[in-house]
């Protein structure tokens, strides 16, 4: 499992959810509530995608705009 998004919008975080799904693209939103706080950062809702041989698809699904404002790092593994 991969994170591929991360949001202070948990609105938005839930409508990237139901997209990938839509595409059948199996995906969660988690929230570490252990982390709020930690070094003085909040924990934000964030889009976990199941299957990581995806994520190019998923972030296709983003679109070209979202993306743009993403720094997106997909390492080797």
């Amino acid at each position: 499992m991969k994170m591929l998004f991360s949001s202070s919008d948990l609105a938005e975080v839930k409508r990237l959810r139901r997209k990938l799904f839509a595409a059948g693209i199996q995906c969660q939103v988690r929230q570490n509530p252990v982390a709020h706080g930690v070094f003085g950062t909040p924990s934000l809702p964030e889009l976990w995608i199941t299957d990581h041989e995806r994520i190019l698809k998923a972030l296709k699904l983003f679109g070209k705009q979202r993306l743009s404002q993403m720094t997106v790092i997909v390492p080797k593994d």
